[in-house]
């Protein structure tokens, strides 16, 4: 196994572990959105560098899932859905976790989809 392979599997491990802190979070209704969107953003950032690390591509430390895709897409990497799919997931990363700032609201279905769609994708290409 290459190392890059390795580290994209360790990656996909952690994505999981986010999957299920998202999914325990989405379940509770008390729980304010921008906790569950920060897991759910995280499970696609941690998707999207699993699999920039599977092609050997060498990225910054950046919790912006638009320039992960963006450098996805420059290194030719074919991805089965729109390039801006998981721009609605930014402000969770970071903004909404230090600030009060009003956003769009997004429905905890819609977000699981995100997830399950980016994590779907990096496994069927890092551990196929």
């Amino acid at each position: 196994m290459t190392q890059p392979t390795e580290r994209s599997l360790q990656l996909l491990v952690l994505a999981e572990r986010d999957i299920v802190s998202f999914r325990a979070l989405a379940s509770h209704p008390e729980v304010d959105i921008s906790a569950t969107g920060f897991f759910a953003q995280q499970v696609v950032e941690k998707c999207l560098k699993a699999v920039a690390e599977y092609h050997g591509i060498v990225f910054r430390r950046t919790h912006d899932v638009d320039e992960l895709v963006d450098l996805l897409l420059q290194h030719k990497v074919a991805m089965p859905f729109p390039s801006d799919q998981f721009s609605v997931l930014n402000p969770f990363a970071v903004i909404l976790r230090y600030e009060e700032t009003p956003y769009i609201s997004m429905p905890l279905a819609e977000m699981g989809k995100l997830v399950d769609l980016a994590y779907q994708w990096a496994r069927g290409v890092v551990a196929a």
